[in-house]
């Protein structure tokens, strides 16, 4: 009988679960082994988790279904949720969620519930030939043998493939990170380095003095929300309008980041599953003959949202034949058709505006200019992803990532256009304006700032320390320079397979199976943080430059290979997660 392992039970590994048990022949013997010591969901959507910490996509934009056959997150919730709740004795930790509606946010955690059933169902629904065991457990080791390979947890389990779907792993602090937490041990002080906030304790917290949080993405938010219910705060809403209630345990809160702005707002949701934008330049056919750079690449894609943009912006002026103009401008130079058709200035879609709102604030105007900017933007968020223009235009940017991925997969990029352009400028580009929180969160952050709770540093926000406190300020405002006893790094580890703390990746990486992925040019290589595969299989390369055919990744310990390897996959779509688990799955049934 053959035996295919699969470390990890979150998303990545339920589905490439789901995909072998699809295709395995009907004439064969299988046993599915799936490990991960915090069940279906694995850590990141585990259920024993805070429910303060929201998703970052609507529920009906979710899904764990490869061909749409079976419901989708929001329609879970609403035809399946309930029994099942009630029959796993979980019904009082999540009523307000089967409140939600198709566009809302559910708690964190409550995926990890939808990705229980989704696993029970791949169980029920299995054939006679397929058998499947999960293992609460742990993979300290993964050896591999002649004929076999052994995976060692509290016993040993030996298997014919092994597919790593980890997920997010914690990393060995870098220098400077380790020099602040030494710094806070012997000063009393609090300090909290990369890492999923969620399992942050903030009981912690040293509550004499401030807390400096340096980083404005999407963990910057979910902190706002863990400590808003650390200080047992809450919020009114006065006509669409948050006033945060304080409570008296409130601490100053100074906040920045290289940029200074926290990331753009979602957009409300008005698109359906499978209403994604699709490309009007960038097709099929336009792909196979570029020949350009990263930089040209990504004005062609800016091109795509700026037709998003002014399809929605120009509806209303009669003087203008929109289909024309839209004809016009995607086939014409931008700035001449703008000009012909006389469209003003304060009309047009400004990419300085979007990705550098504050380049021209002086330091001093910082703190006035981030609230109004903060208004603006939810102003924005909240008209739409298809009403809005620049809604519009930001969920077009996001979506569309087929393109990219197609020029990933084709190798059409240099090395160093790769490392600078892509994974560097572009990527920084991409999360600021696409991956940010709900607007509710913004309003949130807002609500705080006007309570006087939160004080934003002009951007280039530096960190260091004095005798006994944290210190933070702005290099554009050296002289305003403020104190903290807590210093907290709002961000995620970076996938690192030099730094990683796994516990398997680093016992395989010392046996010689894992090898860092990296990028040659200018005489030298560059490490993306991503270990290295086959790509078009996804089969681990050893340290001997050897495929490894029986051993395979997928997911976030490729980011700096493959690209958005945290995105849970959408409906109604062809959605590289899918792709990616059906071509590993064919890969070794074959």
């Amino acid at each position: 009988m053959k035996k295919i392992a699969i470390i990890g039970a979150g998303p990545y590994g339920l589905i490439v679960l789901d995909q072998l048990v699809k295709q395995v022949p009907t004439t064969s013997e299988i046993k599915l082994l799936i490990f991960d010591p915090n069940g279906p969901g694995g850590k990141v959507w585990r259920k024993n988790q805070t429910n303060q910490v929201i998703m970052n996509t609507v529920m009906q934009h979710v899904t764990l279904f490869s061909e749409d056959d079976g419901p989708n997150f929001a329609e879970w919730n609403q035809r399946e949720a309930r029994n099942y709740l009630k029959k796993v004795n979980l019904i009082a930790d999540f009523l307000p969620e089967l409140a939600l509606g198709v566009n809302d946010y559910c708690q964190r955690r409550y995926y990890s519930v939808y990705q229980n059933w989704f696993f029970e169902q791949i169980k029920k629904t299995a054939p006679k030939n397929v058998q499947i065991e999960l293992i609460t457990e742990k993979v300290s080791s993964v050896k591999l043998q002649k004929d076999q390979i052994i995976l060692q947890t509290t016993n040993s389990f030996r298997v014919d493939d092994v597919i790593l779907a980890t997920g997010q792993s914690q990393n060995e602090l870098q220098q400077a990170e380790q020099e602040n937490h030494q710094f806070a041990q012997e000063h009393g002080l609090f300090y909290q380095g990369p890492g999923n906030p969620a399992d942050t304790d903030l009981t912690r917290l040293n509550p004499k003095g401030a807390i400096l949080i340096r980083g404005l993405g999407l963990s910057f938010f979910d902190y706002l929300a863990l400590l808003v219910n650390h200080w047992k705060g809450s919020f009114i809403e006065d006509g669409g309008h948050l006033i945060y209630q304080k409570t008296g345990k409130e601490q100053p809160v100074i906040v920045g980041s290289g940029r200074g702005i926290p990331y753009h707002a979602r957009p409300n949701n008005q698109k359906r599953p499978g209403e994604e934008a699709q490309p009007q330049i960038l097709t099929p056919e336009f792909m196979e003959t570029f020949e350009g750079d990263v930089q040209t690449f990504v004005k062609l894609v800016r091109k795509e949202a700026e037709l998003a943009y002014y399809h929605q912006k120009l509806k209303s002026v009669v003087q203008i034949n929109l289909a024309d103009f839209l004809t016009a401008y995607r086939l014409g130079d931008s700035e001449d058709v703008l000009e012909r058709y006389k469209i003003p200035k304060s009309q047009r879609l400004d990419w300085q505006l979007l990705l550098d709102p504050a380049k021209e604030v002086e330091p001093e105007q910082f703190s006035t200019f981030i609230q109004d900017y903060l208004r603006k933007d939810i102003k924005a968020a909240e008209q739409g992803n298809q009403t809005g223009a620049v809604g519009a235009a930001i969920d077009t940017y996001k979506e569309l990532q087929d393109p990219w991925n197609w020029m990933l997969d084709h190798q059409k990029f240099t090395s160093k256009d790769l490392f600078e352009e892509f994974f560097g400028s572009f990527d920084r580009e991409y999360s600021f304006l696409t991956i940010g929180a709900p607007v509710i969160r913004q309003k949130q952050l807002l609500a705080l700032t006007e309570a006087g709770i939160i004080t934003f540093l002009a951007p280039q926000m530096t960190v260091g320390k004095t005798d006994s406190h944290f210190t933070a300020y702005s290099k554009q405002k050296p002289d305003e320079c403020y104190k903290g006893t807590n210093l907290i790094e709002a961000r995620l580890p970076a996938t690192s397979l030099e730094k990683t703390l796994n516990p398997v990746f680093i016992q395989m990486r010392e046996a010689g199976y894992l090898t860092p992925h990296n990028l040659y040019f200018e005489g030298k290589d560059h490490f993306t943080g991503a270990l290295k595969v086959k790509r078009e299989t996804h089969q681990i390369i050893d340290q001997e430059k050897h495929v490894l055919q029986h051993v395979y990744c997928y997911g976030i310990p490729l980011e700096g290979l493959d690209w958005l390897t945290a995105a849970s996959p959408r409906p109604k779509n062809s959605d590289r997660i899918f792709y990616l688990a059906k071509n590993i799955a064919q890969s070794i049934l074959k």
